[in-house]
């Protein structure tokens, strides 16, 4: 995958996982073809955690992110989903990606701004019943494995992809006057 590719369309919420007007969880959820078998059912019952929480705390784009990095965490050859429990991976995941795009803590990018929707690391550890220093570090090792990062595309949700632009080219401006 190229460094600033768009999040792929493999990565959008899974096609069944259309919520009822009145469920919590995805009736169904289809699980993609390159999911290794061994993963598949952890890849189901993280995506059940994932998707409501994003559903109530954020949107769509937020959860196709989120499921993004799941799968790509579930193909690492690594394997880096061999242990763990499903709850602190979801929670990682979601800390993971709501730190990139600046829902979380009080400073935003002067460039990419404050992220359209406010989360507290509360609001994560409540919604997944862990800790807020095992999320952390759960969250950094993520970042680290996935190279998640503001200078890329493929970590932001797309309203934010301009504005990522604008960043690389002011950084890009003030590394050529030092």
């Amino acid at each position: 995958m190229q460094e600033n590719a768009a999040i792929p369309k493999n990565a959008a919420i899974p096609k069944n996982a259309a919520m009822s007007e009145n469920a919590t969880m995805p009736e169904k959820i289809d699980i993609p073809s390159n999911i290794p078998p061994k993963y598949r059912q952890k890849y189901a019952d993280i995506t059940e955690r994932i998707i409501p929480f994003c559903e109530e705390y954020m949107d769509s784009d937020y959860s196709a992110l989120c499921i993004h990095a799941l799968q790509k965490l579930c193909r690492k050859k690594n394997e880096p989903m061999s242990s763990g429990k499903n709850n602190m991976w979801a929670a990682g995941i979601v800390y993971a990606i709501a730190q990139n795009c600046n829902l979380i803590g009080n400073k935003g990018d002067l460039l990419l701004g404050r992220g359209k929707y406010k989360l507290k690391a509360d609001d994560i550890c409540g919604a997944f019943g862990v800790s807020k220093g095992g999320v952390a570090e759960k969250a950094k090792g993520i970042r680290k494995e996935l190279a998640i990062s503001q200078s890329k595309k493929e970590w932001l949700v797309p309203s934010m992809h301009d504005a990522a632009r604008l960043r690389k080219d002011f950084d890009r401006l003030m590394r050529g006057l030092r």
